[in-house]
């Protein structure tokens, strides 16, 4: 039974779309954005490393390809229509990501960091922003028609990498040494036994993306909407073959928010039933599987090493209070702090917004979660107007969910940073503004005689191969 069909969502136009005034041959960014969604099944086997610093390399993915692609296609829209728009999330992010910049320039006398760390640093900055550029592009692309087919194709994305994933779990054990056998155990890639890895190379990160359509679906049969059933089985058994700690405590996280905005009814009791009902064929299965890579212990090498970032991060988060270290610029600092720099993971920490603190500082925190928090706003907004769809409300109670469980999921791995994370996450908190219709929700256009110009010079063009 299909769900999610276009007819069935509430008109909610965003951006109207102009008359065509040709009947050639048309790319709409939109198309792009749902194209990339769906190869991001590809994950971290499309990696190409183009340099280091240290013990940590600076690869480019394939799905930075497509995350550039999506921005090209969005600038000649937002060049043709000569507007560009801005919301109050979006402006946040853009502020943040000056803190995060002028944090690591003050880094360099601070620490003595080189031009190339410098360099290092605020390239993962860059990437951060252009991440962020798919959330501008969505906001002003993106047409309330085009909801049900983007969020299709980031479902189906997730449920074949779930597919593939209890594949691998099963018959490719270690399947990140299988896909890199010159890596280096322990340091470029830790050896996962049968857990489930799937495409990105890693349980917990794999979990996190897991969750984001799992707790999407809890929501919209929440809020009535029919979803088929083998969608979130599949997802569950995917789930629980990732054995994290941390998605469990995600999961909860996010299945509360959507309790708190729904309450406890007969539909909620049923769905907490019928997850119970799908995980109990995996319950032998996975307790001997979590016996064997001491899944049920505190105190192992895992729990200890997240327990020592933690302490790591708070002790250097105290001595850097307002603006922090510098983006990307913990493996350089913690050197100075006597803290060795040993793989990739020291670059970064587990913990969430403890590490956007160390980063950025209280001022880079309080922009980081103000932004966060209008998007929650948002959602709300929209699951409590009873005029919409039920498909609207379910999906912004999912999206709310979601962000809730990534910033618990962050605690323990650092999700909250990775870009096969942040990717669906800014699509969805666009899908938000795209849904509102209110009032509210109208915001300042920005324009200016460049844009102006050039739209002109796009619009003199003898065939429309672009729509905004």
């Amino acid at each position: 039974m299909a769900i999610l069909t276009a007819s069935r969502w509430l008109p909610a136009p965003a951006i109207p779309a102009p008359a065509p005034t040709s009947t050639g041959f048309t790319v709409r960014a939109a198309d792009v954005v749902r194209a990339a969604v769906v190869l991001l099944v590809v994950g971290n086997l499309g990696r190409v490393p183009i340099g280091s610093v240290g013990a940590k390399d600076a690869p480019i993915l394939f799905n930075d390809v497509l995350v550039l692609a999506i921005l090209a296609t969005g600038l000649l829209a937002g060049l043709r229509a000569r507007t560009w728009r801005i919301d109050a999330p979006g402006l946040v992010a853009i502020a943040f990501a000056a803190v995060g910049g002028g944090s690591a320039v003050l880094a360099v006398p601070r620490f003595g960091l080189s031009a190339i760390e410098l360099a290092f640093s605020l390239a993962y900055l860059a990437r951060w922003l252009a991440y962020f550029g798919i959330y501008l592009v969505v906001i002003n692309t993106v047409r309330a028609s085009d909801i049900p087919t983007i969020w299709r194709a980031l479902e189906g994305a997730i449920l074949a990498f779930a597919a593939f994933g209890i594949l691998q779990s099963v018959f490719l054990p270690n399947f990140a040494l299988i896909v890199y056998p010159s890596a280096t155990p322990f340091i470029d890639w830790d050896p996962q036994g049968h857990r489930l890895v799937s495409t990105i190379l890693d349980p917990n990160l794999a979990a996190a993306l897991l969750l984001l359509v799992l707790l999407s679906h809890l929501a919209l049969l929440s809020a009535g909407t029919a979803v088929p059933l083998w969608k979130p089985a599949l997802l569950v058994a995917a789930l629980i073959l990732t054995l994290s700690r941390g998605a469990l405590v995600a999961f909860v996280a996010g299945g509360a928010v959507i309790l708190a905005i729904r309450g406890v009814s007969r539909r909620i009791v049923r769905l907490v039933a019928l997850v119970a009902l799908l995980s109990l064929p995996f319950v032998p299965m996975l307790l001997q599987l979590a016996r064997a890579y001491s899944r049920f212990s505190l105190d192992d090498p895992s729990a200890l090493s997240r327990v020592a970032g933690w302490l790591r991060g708070i002790t250097i988060f105290a001595d850097n209070p307002v603006f922090g270290i510098g983006f990307n610029s913990l493996g350089f600092v913690q050197e100075v702090y006597g803290f060795q720099r040993a793989g990739k993971a020291s670059f970064g920490i587990d913990g969430g917004l403890l590490y956007i603190a160390v980063m950025t500082g209280l001022v880079g925190l309080a922009l980081y979660v103000g932004m966060i928090a209008l998007v929650m706003r948002r959602c709300r907004r929209i699951w409590r107007d009873r005029t919409r769809s039920a498909e609207h409300r379910g999906l912004a109670i999912g999206v709310a969910s979601a962000t809730a469980a990534i910033l618990m999921h962050s605690l323990f791995v650092n999700s909250l940073l990775f870009p096969f994370i942040m990717e669906p996450l800014w699509i969805l908190w666009a899908l938000t503004f795209v849904m509102s219709a209110a009032e509210s929700e109208r915001v300042p256009v920005v324009r200016g005689p460049l844009v102006a110009s050039l739209g002109r010079v796009l619009r003199t063009r003898p065939r429309q191969w672009m729509r905004p």
